[in-house]
Parts: structure tokens; C-alpha cells; sequence
């Protein structure tokens, strides 16, 4: 049988093929964990900030009726 170079070509052609889409699928499946990794650390971050924020509008409510006390004392002096 005769050596073809267009079955040289092909056949280079769809390895070249097989290998783009294999590393596109390795690329996507990177990406996806990449997601998930960043999505975990940005809720850990936010239920931080929940807390730290809850906290805050605690203490400034504390802060109001102290300081409406203190106005109303010096409403009645």
C-alpha cells in the first residue's frame, strides 16, 4: 500500500482535535473547581461580616439609647 500524506494530514488534524478538546475539558473542570474554592472562601468571609455588622448594630443601638437618655435628661434639667 502507498504511503498517502493527506491520511498523514488527517490524521494529524484530529489528533490535534482530540487533544484541543481534551485540554478545554481539563481547562473547564479547573475553572469549575476554582468556583467552588472561591464561592466557599467569599461565604466564609460574608458570614464574618454578618457577624462583625450584627454586632455593630448591636452596639450603636446601645449607643442611641444611651445617648437619648442623656438627652432627654438634659430636655427635663
Amino acid at each position: 500500500m502507498a504511503h498517502n500524506p493527506v491520511d498523514d494530514l488527517t490524521s494529524a488534524v484530529r489528533d490535534a482535535a482530540f487533544v484541543s478538546v481534551g485540554l478545554s475539558v481539563l481547562a473547564v473542570q479547573r475553572l469549575q473547581v476554582r468556583r467552588q474554592e472561591l464561592k466557599k472562601a467569599l461565604d466564609g468571609r460574608t458570614d464574618e461580616a454578618s457577624g462583625v455588622l450584627g454586632t455593630l448594630v448591636t452596639h450603636l443601638g446601645q449607643r442611641a439609647k444611651l445617648v437619648e437618655e442623656r438627652l432627654g435628661a438634659l430636655r427635663d434639667r
